[in-house]
């Protein structure tokens, strides 16, 4: 399955090879045509001026003229042009419907970015730029695990070619983050249910590489956070509406804070908008999802993970299979099993179970399901966001598509290192709190490390800490105080002279 995207008659027409009129002075959508008749008949067939979505096939022409293949284009008029996308090797055709509308509908970004005239800079001076802004990303944003491959494998030089597509249109960077999906329900790590001084700075970070970016390339950044929470929420114990609730005060925040900085997507807004509840029980009702926890489920929430699954879900014998035979997947797989017995271990679906096999196993399951939907959710950002830089709070080994980061920047922490690496993921606002230092630095740490309760001792003290940190955590002649905001949610722990 091919697919691109065509507004106005574009010379930049990407993923299908085919061949092209010389004429540029109309717009169309199928550019397939190799000689003026057919470039007219194609323009004909492809005239609406209808708002929904239409539907033809088309035959494509190769590079050779005896070659030739069937595509499906879904297509709609925008008032200035058209857009569409072609689908080769058609497999379900409601699917694809669905799937289409769904990229017409809601590709943040890409309508604006191939509309937008190329910028006056000339090719030295986008490469300048693009030198500029990726240095300034290598040194504030990446994440460099073990085994990193951004400078061996070509991971950069991928990166580059991204932010110099943005660069050679003059249009802001658009950064795709999936994350801020709720609170850990693991009291032993976060504050509460709320968003706090963590997801502050998690913001503060994003603002200080916008600027750093802005000073040298003036159209700056945009940050879409594509919300995972409801991706994964009935599998952490966190109930729909405890997600719903997040996503609003964390937004709220962001806008509070920076305005325009940051957009906020929900999975429902990108699956169910814009469908009818028709269109939507047709898709799904060959699906359904497992729930192996315990949570409290709304409707549209449901719906959506139930779509996701029907449009992106892979087999679950694919992933059964790589656990065994790829060493990465199956480093992944232990990692989120670990994670999941931490953040389930007292949870009522965990904890009632007759034995520590059997916590194991469920944990395994969660773990085993959470790939499945990770999967699913990471190629359903792919085709939304096609041309934009795919940032995570994951480590990668920085090849692309992804790319990981550190989501609170190095100059606002006091010390960076965590033993939640082990479990995939970079430590996270929704997944700590924050200690206010005498210094004004910060640590992201688990909230039972804060307060002293059983350092280091038993089975499910989650964060252990290096010396260094144990030093400025302890350090004589202070003590914690729990800060709060105004209407009485608590914000973060802060060093305070005894």
């Amino acid at each position: 399955m091919a697919r691109w995207h065509s507004f106005h008659s574009l010379p930049y027409v990407p993923q299908v090879a085919t061949q092209k009129s010389s004429s540029d002075e109309f717009m169309f959508s199928s550019m397939v045509a190799s000689t003026a008749e057919d470039l007219e008949a194609v323009k004909q067939a492809t005239r609406s001026v209808a708002p929904e979505v239409n539907r033809y096939t088309i035959s494509m022409l190769g590079a050779d003229p005896c070659s030739s293949w069937e595509a499906t284009i879904y297509e709609r008029y925008i008032g200035n042009g058209f857009e569409g996308v072609v689908f080769i090797q058609e497999e379900d055709s409601e699917n694809m419907k669905y799937l289409a509308s769904l990229l017409l509908d809601n590709s943040v970004m890409t309508r604006d970015c191939l509309l937008e005239p190329f910028s006056s800079h000339t090719p030295q001076e986008v490469d300048d730029i693009t030198s500029q802004v990726v240095d300034i990303i290598e040194k504030n944003y990446i994440h460099f695990p073990k085994h990193d491959q951004w400078f061996t494998s070509g991971g950069k030089q991928r990166f580059a070619d991204r932010v110099r597509y943005h660069v050679a249109r003059n249009i802001p960077l658009e950064f795709i983050l999936p994350a801020f999906p709720v609170k850990s329900c693991n009291p032993d790590k976060t504050l509460g249910k709320s968003p706090d001084k963590a997801e502050e700075l998690a913001i503060h970070s994003m603002k200080i590489v916008a600027d750093l970016i802005k000073a040298v390339y003036a159209p700056g950044v945009h940050y879409n956070v594509v919300s995972d929470g409801h991706v994964f929420s009935d599998l952490v114990s966190s109930d729909d509406a405890a997600v719903d609730s997040y996503g609003e005060m964390f937004w709220e925040m962001a806008h509070n804070l920076y305005p325009g900085l940051v957009n906020f997507f929900r999975l429902d807004e990108f699956l169910l908008d814009n469908h009818s509840e028709d269109s939507i029980a047709k898709l799904i009702s060959n699906t359904d999802v497992d729930h192996p926890v315990a949570t409290e489920l709304t409707t549209h929430a449901e719906n959506a993970r139930r779509a996701l699954m029907c449009l992106f879900g892979c087999d679950d014998s694919t992933v059964t299979k790589e656990i065994k035979e790829d060493p990465e997947t199956r480093n992944l797989y232990r990692g989120f099993s670990r994670f999941m017995l931490e953040d389930l271990y007292e949870h009522k679906s965990c904890k009632n179970l007759p034995s520590k096999s059997a916590k194991k196993k469920l944990c395994s399951q969660v773990a085993f399901l959470t790939i499945l939907r990770n999967r699913a959710y990471s190629a359903m950002v792919e085709w939304l966001f096609p041309l934009q830089l795919r940032i995570s709070i994951h480590p990668h080994p920085n090849r692309g598509p992804k790319y990981g980061i550190n989501i609170i920047h190095s100059s606002l922490v006091a010390a960076q290192h965590s033993s939640e690496e082990k479990n995939f993921h970079i430590p996270t606002p929704w997944h700590n709190t924050v200690v206010e230092l005498a210094d004004g630095k910060f640590m992201l740490l688990h909230s039972k490390v804060i307060r002293g309760s059983s350092m280091h001792t038993g089975e499910m003290a989650c964060e252990q800490l290096e010396l260094s940190q144990q030093l400025l955590l302890n350090r004589e002649g202070y003590r914690m105080t729990l800060m709060r905001y105004p209407d009485g949610r608590p914000s973060h722990y802060r060093q305070v002279s005894v």
